[in-house]
């Protein structure tokens, strides 16, 4: 039996979002009207708003956790349009899985230096930490997994497992 088990940790857009994103529209049309009086003028304007435009992505982020018999994948989702995967790896080789204040955290020997943040600045939801020490990765994921998704990492690892 198939253990499939997907969550999506969403965001909503932030008053900095909703900022630079006017920010782009209104910086790349002033750029183009400046154009044809002072070009050095225009092109800055214009460069200004395409960086802007950049910038925005990095404002919009969410994240999709995916279960799938015992394998864990993270994708990052940039603006609701563009996925770049974050990581993959084995729920069997996590050394632990507690809430990020627990004392098994905080007691935890060996902690890997690299810390991975997979969830929004805006979460409300507890935030867990997962130790991987999977081959030559060798990380601490920090992510907002909700009840279903703790239950099925437990099947595969109790021992490593804390609520």
């Amino acid at each position: 039996m198939d253990n499939f088990y997907e969550q999506l940790v969403t965001t909503s857009k932030s008053s900095s979002y909703k900022l630079v994103n006017g920010a782009t529209y209104v910086l790349a049309l002033i750029g183009v009207a400046i154009f044809s009086a002072n070009i050095i003028i225009g092109v800055a304007l214009i460069a200004l708003g395409v960086g802007c435009f950049f910038y925005k992505q990095k404002l919009f982020v969410e994240f999709e956790y995916q279960f799938t018999n015992g394998e864990i994948d993270i994708e990052k989702i940039l603006e609701m349009k563009k996925r770049s995967k974050v990581t993959s790896f084995n729920i069997k080789e996590v050394g632990l899985l507690a809430p990020e204040d627990s004392n098994d955290t905080r007691d935890y020997v060996n902690k890997p230096t690299s810390i991975v943040k997979c969830y929004p600045s805006s979460a409300k939801e507890r935030v867990y930490v997962a130790m991987v020490t999977e081959g030559n990765t060798r990380m601490q994921l920090r992510f907002v997994p909700d009840e279903k998704f703790l239950n099925h990492c437990f099947k595969y690892n109790p021992r490593a497992v804390k609520r």
